[in-house]
């Protein structure tokens, strides 16, 4: 590659990147939607997005949950709304975004964080009613949400679409089918949706945590969780918030199509 080609790639590259600017960690003017956001996990992601300066729609089946999260955020300075959803529900896909992008101005980042986890059983146990319900949530959900927010998207200068997936979606701990195959299957919907837009410039990513520090752990299993992982304790909801607004952020401009592991080393001892 020549001097005169490299400088003309470094010129394609966004300038608040190549300064390593505070600039490009900022989202103001951008709008957010962000699901299972009224606690845990969902929650830290959609305060620490409204902290950097984008407006943040808190979409979750609780009312009061959303609406003391969206009160939170406002308290702190920052634009939020509440909006009472089961994002299960296939109809309600375009009448949600619709109804943010018009009270918000628009969409630029979707976060899938809304989940659920049921009990850890093998095969032969695994309740046929529990399996449909995780796919529902974590891949069809996902996938209307997407296809409802491509119009949006397509206008925004900087569009981001966020999977809150898991470790488990790449190495399955042979229990709980539903949870890992939903998972798994959400990372193959994550790299098809990426490569299918990469042309258009909206980056579609997820997050690979391990067990968060959330309700959804068990206190019995918490103890066992840390002794797995090699940093030995679980990994904070503000820490994967952390990952969130970096792939929302132009820092992660050149970035698509990629699973993050947040997870305390645990993948590379093969948990």
């Amino acid at each position: 590659m020549t001097a005169a080609t490299q400088g003309a790639l470094a010129t394609q590259a966004p300038e608040a990147v190549l300064a390593l600017s505070p600039a490009a960690q900022r989202l103001e003017g951008r709008v957010a939607l962000v699901t299972g956001a009224g606690r845990g996990a969902g929650r830290a992601h959609a305060r620490l997005l409204a902290a950097r300066g984008a407006a943040v729609a808190i979409v979750d089946i609780d009312a009061d949950v959303a609406q003391a999260t969206a009160l939170e955020i406002i308290d702190a300075g920052g634009k939020a709304i509440a909006i009472a959803a089961d994002i299960t529900d296939r109809g309600l896909a375009e009448r949600l975004v619709a109804s943010v992008a018009e009270r918000l101005g628009g969409l630029d980042i979707l976060v899938h964080n809304a989940g659920l986890i049921y009990s850890m059983t093998g095969l032969e146990e695994t309740d046929d009613a529990n399996f449909d319900r995780l796919l529902s949530i974590n891949i069809r959900a996902p996938l209307f949400l997407t296809r409802a927010a491509l119009p949006h998207l397509r206008k925004s200068r900087a569009p981001r679409v966020i999977f809150i997936n898991s470790q488990w979606g790449q190495v399955p701990d042979g229990h709980s089918y539903a949870y890992m195959v939903s998972k798994a299957g959400q990372l193959g919907l994550m790299k098809t949706l990426a490569k299918e837009f990469v042309g258009e410039g909206i980056l579609v990513n997820a997050i690979t945590p391990g067990a968060i520090l959330t309700r959804m752990v068990p206190d019995e299993y918490i103890e066992a969780e840390k002794a797995a992982i090699p940093l030995g304790r679980l990994v904070h909801p503000e820490e994967i918030a952390a990952a969130v607004a970096f792939l929302a952020s132009d820092e992660a401009a050149f970035i698509t199509g990629q699973a993050l592991p947040v997870n305390g080393g645990a993948l590379v001892v093969g948990i």
